[in-house]
């Protein structure tokens, strides 16, 4: 490759900035910034061509009437020395028309007044450019064959980026920054994405008729109260979020209760504009305020990512229940016995059931019954403390769901079973 033949071709072929020419060369010299490479080729070229003037092998100027058109200082400057009646007039860039610095200067000036209307800690940088000046840097790279440059957008990001870096004193981070910051080059304007903060804990429900979530579509607060509307009432005033988003450790039913150690979830609050807040006191808020009915363990940072594996840990962890049942006749002790050893250690069978049919499709799941221990505790009323794999439906397992789940306690028995009163005693490792 002659770097010196390119250089001339392109300059006396078209007028580019200091910028616009050291991008196109930006692998070659790696310890400068765009401006100051483009500034050195120029300065390269010059100091070759008067080489050649001063040796006497070189009459023409129009190397350095083409680099002072444009605004190479030195060439402006030799030129009116040594020919003062040489017309001269400054040519815009062809690629930026000298308008690549007043974008970033914009971007930057937007973006510092954006950001005083969120908290954050760390920040990247989106861009937006007229297409016309990405085409124009891409036509000059393909005309000279030029394949040792940056993309244009890829500059701009860099510079704003650091300058933001600078006045704001804050962190750049390319995945899952706080905020991203998009200038719009074309309409001069900066839209801000807020990524979510995720808190995690969890919960006890005390009593029953409480919903884990609202209910979608309809306004039922009024009717069925939810944990994350609770959430939503205590920590969105705080965080100045938009909305919430539950993630629950599973699901325990509307009229079940939630006790033991508790239920893990984690709680999404989306576009937050407060970040920094002390989590310490953050439970015993929502606990004056819903203890009666709810209870919440501290709150602690969570990420994005502990959401998915929270999904799956609740598939694999064992849970413990506490069911309250009628049967339509007596049951002896020796059934009861019977009927704990037939479930112990044993695989489930269960079709989707008939009430969740609707928003579920209808497949066979294969779960597992480690233990179950059952006692008669008056008249044809039973309890039993059931230890199973995460995703059994409990009840159906209980009342056969019209022998769609198989075993079950009715089908074992050959009797109706009617649940009475249902709580989760406990999830392993919760």
């Amino acid at each position: 490759m002659d770097l010196l033949k390119i250089l001339k071709k392109i300059m006396l072929s078209i007028p580019l900035c200091d910028r616009c020419l050291g991008r196109q060369f930006s692998s070659l010299i790696p310890s400068y910034n765009n401006e100051t490479k483009g500034r050195i080729l120029k300065d390269f070229i010059f100091m070759i061509e008067k080489m050649e003037i001063e040796r006497g092998r070189r009459k023409s100027l129009k190397v350095f009437k083409a680099l002072a058109e444009s605004g190479h200082l030195l060439s402006i400057n030799f030129l009116k020395k040594n020919n003062p009646k040489l017309n001269m007039a400054s040519k815009p860039c062809y690629i930026c028309s000298g308008e690549i610095n007043n974008i970033i200067e914009k971007a930057v000036n937007k973006i510092v007044e954006a950001s005083s209307e969120v908290e954050f800690n760390t920040f990247y940088i989106g861009l937006t450019l007229p297409v016309y000046l990405e085409e124009k840097d891409e036509e000059v790279k393909s005309f000279f064959k030029l394949w040792f440059g940056e993309a244009l957008k890829n500059e701009l990001n860099r510079e704003i980026k650091t300058r933001i870096k600078k006045a704001l004193e804050k962190k750049p981070k390319m995945r899952r920054p706080d905020v991203l910051f998009i200038y719009d080059a074309i309409n001069d304007k900066v839209s801000v994405q807020i990524n979510s903060i995720f808190l995690r804990s969890s919960y006890r429900k005390l009593v029953g008729g409480i919903a884990q979530t609202k209910w979608r579509g309809m306004d039922s607060d009024s009717v069925t109260p939810s944990i994350e509307k609770m959430l939503e009432e205590t920590l969105l005033p705080v965080f100045g979020g938009k909305k919430i988003k539950f993630h629950g450790a599973g699901r325990e039913d509307v009229d079940v209760k939630m006790l033991g150690s508790g239920r893990p979830f984690i709680v999404e609050i989306i576009e937050p504009k407060v970040r920094n807040v002390d989590l310490s006191n953050l439970h015993l808020e929502f606990n004056k305020r819903f203890g009666n009915m709810v209870e919440v363990s501290p709150f602690s940072r969570a990420s994005y990512l502990d959401v998915p594996r929270l999904k799956m840990e609740a598939e694999r962890k064992k849970k413990t229940y506490r069911v309250v049942f009628e049967t339509g006749r007596k049951v002896s002790e020796d059934e009861l016995k019977n009927l704990s050893d037939r479930l112990a250690m044993c695989l489930i069978r269960q079709r989707t059931p008939l009430r969740v049919l609707k928003r579920r499709g209808d497949r066979v799941r294969k779960k597992m019954v480690y233990s179950a221990l059952f006692k008669h505790i008056g008249d044809n009323r039973y309890e039993a403390i059931i230890t199973c794999s995460g995703g059994l439906y409990v009840k159906e397992l209980l009342h056969g769901d019209e022998g769609r789940t198989v075993p079950s306690v009715a089908g074992l028995l050959d009797t109706k079973v009617k649940i009475v009163e249902m709580e989760v005693m406990g999830i392993e490792g919760g």
